[in-house]
């Protein structure tokens, strides 16, 4: 398999899968499938925030499979409508037969809220792909390989909010503005038409309350993040994402296994599966 172009063709797809229209993003089932689609079972997942768009305070997590369904699950909950991912000047490196890696300064993973807002969150990006096992082949089929994620490194080192016009509630005051004319001048030229004074001005406007936390995400997709981590880390304060300690959420919920095992087997709810296992044990 010729590899050249390949690492950006997955990462467009897999843009493409997050930004698709589809009512089972709401269940975790949907996720579960994407995952299996586009990761390895042991892909990490590192996304570094900073707060306010200052270099003072960060917060870097580790997302290893096991939880990245229930992290773009809660995200899909908060009111995302769609996620996508754009790269501006990505370069793309093949490392072996079935290894590449994919680079970019400028990448933007940008989230569309129902509420009108946009939160695009802009940093460089490197995504290790690794040749791995199709999902899904039938039994007596040959053989099918993709590229799959086996490390992607996503910082966000600024996040811009945008809203739509039509969010903004309030009555115009006065008539709309014109659009300006074009003048011709002495030589021929057009000079460029005056836009100091299009403003439009709104009685008792509102906009919607922002969907996001300091940090440019929802605030139940930072309590998901936090709440795997087996030991509450304070904020990184004053130091670069490289030299501040990561949130380990693979290690956490790998350490969960075999409670999370029990949970689905017997349906038991968040209380009862912390007693049932010692309940079992205490019986054998």
């Amino acid at each position: 398999m010729n590899l050249q172009g390949q690492g950006i063709i997955r990462l467009l797809q897999f843009s493409g899968a997050l930004s698709s229209d589809n009512r089972n993003k709401l269940g975790l089932t949907y996720w579960e499938n994407l995952v299996k689609e586009y990761f390895t079972p042991k892909a990490i997942l590192k996304y570094t925030l900073w707060k306010d768009n200052q270099r003072n305070e960060a917060k870097p997590f580790e997302i290893g499979t096991p939880i990245l369904p229930r992290f773009f699950l809660v995200t899909s909950q908060s009111g995302v409508q769609s996620m996508s991912i754009s790269l501006d000047g990505a370069r793309e490196k093949i490392l072996g037969s079935s290894h590449l890696v994919v680079e970019c300064l400028t990448a933007a993973w940008t989230y569309k809220y129902t509420n009108g807002y946009t939160i695009q969150l802009c940093g460089p990006l490197t995504a290790h792909l690794v040749l791995s096992p199709s999902m899904g082949i039938a039994q007596g089929a040959p053989p099918s390989f993709s590229m799959k994620f086996e490390h992607l490194q996503f910082d966000a080192n600024v996040h811009h909010k945008l809203i739509q016009v039509d969010a903004i509630a309030g009555s115009k005051i006065g008539p709309s503005p014109l659009m300006g004319t074009f003048t011709p001048g002495m030589n021929g030229m057009g000079s460029q038409p005056d836009r100091t004074h299009d403003r439009v001005h709104y009685e008792r406007s509102s906009i919607p309350g922002e969907p996001v936390n300091a940090f440019g995400i929802p605030q139940a997709t930072m309590r998901c993040l936090e709440v795997c981590v087996h030991f509450r880390l304070p904020p990184v304060v004053g130091c670069s994402p490289l030299s501040a300690p990561t949130f380990q959420l693979a290690e956490s919920v790998a350490q969960m296994t075999d409670l999370i095992h029990f949970s689905n087997e017997n349906g038991l709810g968040p209380l009862r599966e912390c007693s049932g296992p010692i309940a079992t044990t205490s019986l054998d």
